[in-house]
Order: structure tokens, then sequence, then C-alpha cells
């Protein structure tokens, strides 16, 4: 037997003493038992009296789909919690938020939660991270396609190339370095110290990758790299330091912000909706 089925019976059988009423809002309560203990009767009827839900979306347009339909302009607002260094971003849209007529109850609420996408976690997950010669090659071979064509800055064949000469130089002992004027650096290699066996391999100094900061986003954001180095015992250890990346992220924030400001309409306030 349901809830409903045994408050009826309840009802019918004056099992106890029950005085029904509705508070101005609609919503009905019943004063129970000489205690008078009241309970909200809501659930028994076949709507709710007001909307409530806390919806999440991970991409922007259903968020704005779903304040479209749910949203009052003088009531509803959105509230952004960005923090570019963290790389966060969560925008709340308090559809039943306090307006100019009086205060609302809160209770529904969207949130927009965009997921980063792959290639922008990729990258920021090895940011500073050494790694020895080969290790270093392959890496830039699996993602070679992240490597953006910017004037004054190695392409992807330049970049390829340079991981290839990695690889093949991978065993070889470290000998020297030299810097070239043209920027980057010159490593020479030997495989025996007692003969002339030396090979050179040249290493850039900075290149650019362009990737999208949020899942499904259609946006290539270009961010440079330094490539940085370490000599030990005769081997060499590379790594890579992106180079301001919480700019590149506040920019595609401010992108999607503003998308989603002309798409719904609303007011968006820097904050939480606490």
């Amino acid at each position: 037997m349901s809830e409903q089925d045994n408050f009826k019976t309840l009802l019918d059988a004056g099992a106890a003493s029950v005085e029904v009423r509705s508070i101005g809002n609609g919503i009905p309560f019943s004063i129970v038992g000489e205690e008078y203990h009241a309970h909200n009767l809501e659930s028994f009827l076949p709507v709710p009296v007001r909307k409530r839900g806390a919806i999440i979306t991970s991409d922007s347009q259903g968020f704005i789909d779903y304040l479209n339909k749910h949203s009052t302009a003088d009531v509803s607002t959105i509230y952004a919690d960005i923090d570019s260094e963290k790389s966060r971003c969560i925008l709340v849209g308090v559809i039943d938020d306090h307006g100019k007529e009086g205060p609302q109850w809160r209770q529904h609420t969207c949130t927009f939660a965009p997921k980063q996408a792959v290639e922008w976690t990729r990258w920021m997950s090895m940011n500073k991270k050494p790694m020895k010669q080969v290790d270093f090659a392959t890496w830039l071979e699996d993602n070679l396609t992240d490597i953006a064509s910017v004037d004054g800055m190695p392409t992807g064949a330049d970049m390829l190339g340079m991981a290839l000469a990695f690889e093949a130089n991978y065993d070889k002992r470290f000998k020297s370095k030299t810097n070239l004027q043209s920027g980057g650096v010159q490593f020479e290699f030997v495989d025996d110290e007692t003969k002339d066996t030396r090979t050179t391999m040249k290493a850039f100094e900075r290149f650019t990758i362009g990737v999208p900061v949020f899942d499904g986003s259609t946006s290539a954001y270009p961010l440079e790299a330094r490539i940085k180095y370490r000599v030990a015992e005769g081997a060499v250890t590379f790594w890579y330091e992106l180079i301001r990346p919480d700019r590149v992220f506040k920019t595609a924030v401010t992108d999607e912000v503003a998308a989603i400001k002309e798409g719904t309409d609303l007011q968006v306030i820097s904050g939480t909706a606490g």
C-alpha cells in the first residue's frame, strides 16, 4: 500500500485527529493529534506548488537551453565562480533568485560545470615534469597534432624532426652544448670517448600549441611553451613549461560566459550562489 493510500485510510478511519489546512503559497498541511504536529502534504498533490531542482550540465548549450526554458529575466541570475590559476569555472543559474519584486525561494538551480578538453588536460598534466630524452620524444610524437603553426616558431614537421633526433641519440653519451644565435641549443653526443663518433642534435627554445580548453569547443587557443633541459651523468633530461596557461584559460572562460550571456540575456555576477 502506498503512502498516499495509508494517509487516506487514516483519514477515513478517523484514527487520528486531523485538520487539513493550506498556507498562502498553496502548500497543504495537516495538524495531527493532541500535540498538534504539522505535516507537509505537498507530496500528495498532483503537481508541486513550485519548481525545485538542482540540474547539472556539462555543455554550455544545454545550460543556455535549460535557463531559457525556465528563467525569468527580472528574477533569474547567473553566478560565475572562476579561478583561472586553478583552471576552475563553475556557473550557477539561480532560476528563482531574489528579484526587485521581493524574495524568492532560490531552490531551482542549473549548474554549468564544463569538462576540460582532453588536449588541454594532457598538456597541463605533464607541464614542468622532467622526462627522459626518449620519453620526451615519444610525448612530442603522440601530441604532434597539437603543435600550432606560428610565425617564428617551429612547425609540427620541425618538432617531429627534433623528436626523431632525440630518439636516435638517446643511448649516446652527452658531451657538450652550444647556445645558438638563432635560438635554441645544439647538443653534441658521442658513442665512444676514444673515437670520433660525434653527432649533433638541435633542441628548439620554444614552441606553440593550439588546443581547446573546454570539451566540445571548436576554438583552439594558442599557448607558448619553453623547452627546458638538465644534464646529469652524461644524460639529458627534458621537459616543457607552459607560459601563463591561466591567461589562456581566462580567455576561454570569457568567451564561454559571453556566449551564455548573449544566449540567455541574463545578468552574470562574479561570485558564488550561497
